[in-house]
């Protein structure tokens, strides 16, 4: 039995992907641990101008790292050191081979002039170099090529001309690069799509311009254009429904159309468009939360801000969001709901491109909630990718949603894989209200509408058939405190300052611990906080949770 469960959940994987994803990992099983040539002769490079004040040296950006411990090799990356007791995890060792962490040394450079900036950043691509000239493992990997590429090419922009003169270390810098692009062109990753294979086109084509390739610029300028087609949905949002990774296609697309900006106008004004979707989507989306909305794998140490892609969106381009905010992304699902201090964001929107899900979660039908500019109700967030609370954070409990039958709504398994998963999914908004509606992987029929009333009040409309377990996950400093059928939203320390009505046959617990009570909201970051359980039994009619705000005295 165990055995044809297995085979079943395969098969529920598989059936979604694309043809070719599956000839491409047919082949990556027969290639896996092949080595490869680490350095090649590179021809004339033209430098390029990747460098951006606005994305690179903003200290909103720089605080995620401390640069004096980085020049004494004392390595920080997602809240877990390098010295860490304990096997570190395979996303930090993924963000170690990304090398970002050199950016901010360039930045101390511009910012002080000092030559000690420099020696580090060339420590550390000579020792990347000496310990990975074997060819193998992560530091060869796809993803990490492309994202480190990139980001050599911004450091060599910001050092500038204290690289240039360093001629033979520029130059053995430059043979590595251009054996790590070459190895890319080979080993793109069109068995996972998505975002990694945007990361890889990307990565190419900045590489033909620097290494002036005309003939793979061409051909790369054309696979990213029928990449952009496909990932940025109609709404302006990427189609792997993440707000990060919705950021981190932007930051991309701002850099190549900024190197393009004199050289490929028609390309570039194609860009500026896309750019312009994506700006107003993101502003849309995140404006009134303080923080990345935590749908879907998101953290908020991972993409540029919001603040600093809007602030060089407009001094290199012109691009601001559109005014009014757009309310409805009805292609990515998101719908928008505001009022007063109030401000909602659902989620009623499929879990991802059916053949690209491997960072979704059981989010369908939650929401998150800010109050006065700041989180209150939040989704529990990703925090890894691997470790046993793994399937916690891309669980159904793990979002403001409701259980049904103590169901998941999507199967997600392993790392970034999902079986069966929801259908019939479709939401839509109105003028002080949002709803939608879908079926989940077990055939149950789950209904959610929200309203805002005219006393600063919330409704939450929930109709299922079966037992039901709502879930709302308080923001940190905030708790419950039970009063019958009325629970208090306390600020610690301070006086109640919202109030939770349900009904009178409901069953209320309040989760102070254990997995229900993890909040994540940065990589390697997880937290404690309060999460109300809700639990009624669905006879098709609407439950009714009320949220009101009383004026303080």
């Amino acid at each position: 039995m165990r055995v044809s469960c297995k085979i079943r959940r395969y098969y529920d994987t598989l059936k979604y992907l694309k043809a070719g994803q599956i000839a491409y990992l047919v082949k990556n099983r027969l290639t896996r641990g092949k080595a490869t040539v680490t350095t090649m002769s590179a021809p004339d490079c033209l430098p390029l101008s990747l460098w951006w004040e606005e994305l690179d040296a903003d200290p909103l950006y720089l605080q995620r790292f401390d640069v004096e411990a980085i020049l004494q090799g004392d390595l920080t990356l997602l809240h877990e050191s390098k010295d860490a007791a304990g096997e570190r995890s395979h996303l930090w060792n993924f963000n170690l081979h990304y090398l970002e962490y050199l950016i901010p040394l360039a930045a101390a450079y511009r910012r002080t002039g000092e030559e000690r900036w420099y020696t580090g950043f060339k420590n550390a691509c000579l020792r990347w170099m000496r310990e990975n000239k074997e060819g193998r493992g992560d530091g060869w990997h796809p993803y990490t090529i492309s994202l480190r590429l990139t980001n050599l090419l911004i450091c060599m922009d910001g050092f500038g001309e204290i690289l240039r003169r360093d001629g033979e270390f520029a130059r053995e810098l430059e043979d590595s690069m251009y054996a790590q692009y070459l190895h890319l062109q080979h080993n793109l990753e069109r068995h996972l799509l998505a975002n990694h294979y945007f990361e890889n086109l990307k990565a190419v084509l900045l590489g033909s311009l620097y290494f002036q390739e005309e003939s793979t610029y061409n051909k790369y300028r054309n696979l990213l254009r029928r990449e952009i087609k496909e990932q940025i949905l109609p709404d302006g949002v990427h189609y792997e429904r993440s707000l990060m990774y919705h950021k981190i296609i932007l930051e991309d697309l701002v850099r190549v159309a900024g190197v393009l900006s004199g050289t490929d106008a028609e390309f570039s004004g194609e860009l500026k468009r896309t750019m312009q979707r994506m700006a107003d989507a993101m502003y849309a989306l995140e404006q009134g939360f303080g923080r990345t909305p935590l749908f879907n794998d998101a953290g908020d140490n991972v993409a540029r801000p919001m603040e600093c892609l809007l602030r060089g969106l407009q001094e290199h381009f012109g691009i601001v969001p559109t005014q009014p905010a757009r309310q409805d992304f009805p292609d990515a699902g998101y719908y928008c709901l505001a009022g007063g201090d109030i401000r909602i964001l659902l989620d009623a929107g499929q879990i991802g491109p059916d053949f690209a899900v491997g960072h979704g979660h059981c989010d369908a039908l939650s929401f998150e909630f800010s109050l006065r500019g700041e989180p209150l109700f939040v989704n529990a967030g990703t925090g890894l990718y691997q470790g046993v609370q793994r399937s916690y954070f891309r669980s159904t409990a793990a979002h403001n949603t409701v259980v049904i039958d103590g169901q998941e709504q999507s199967e997600c398994w392993g790392e970034h894989r999902v079986a069966r998963r929801i259908s019939d999914v479709s939401g839509s908004c109105g003028d002080g209200w949002t709803e939608g509606s879908l079926t989940t992987a077990a055939g149950k029929r789950q209904k959610r509408r929200i309203e805002l009333d005219e006393s600063s009040g919330v409704r939450i409309l929930d109709t299922v058939c079966g037992h039901a377990q709502a879930y709302l996950h308080l923001a940190p400093g905030w708790e419950y405190d039970l009063q019958g059928s009325r629970i208090l939203l306390r600020k610690r320390p301070g006086a109640p300052q919202g109030i939770i009505t349900v009904s009178e046959n409901d069953v209320l617990r309040v989760h102070r611990d254990g997995n229900l009570s993890l909040y994540a909201p940065e990589f390697g970051q997880i937290v404690e906080i309060q999460t109300l359980e809700i639990s009624w039994e669905g006879d098709g009619t609407a439950h009714e949770i009320r949220i009101e705000f009383p004026e303080q005295e």
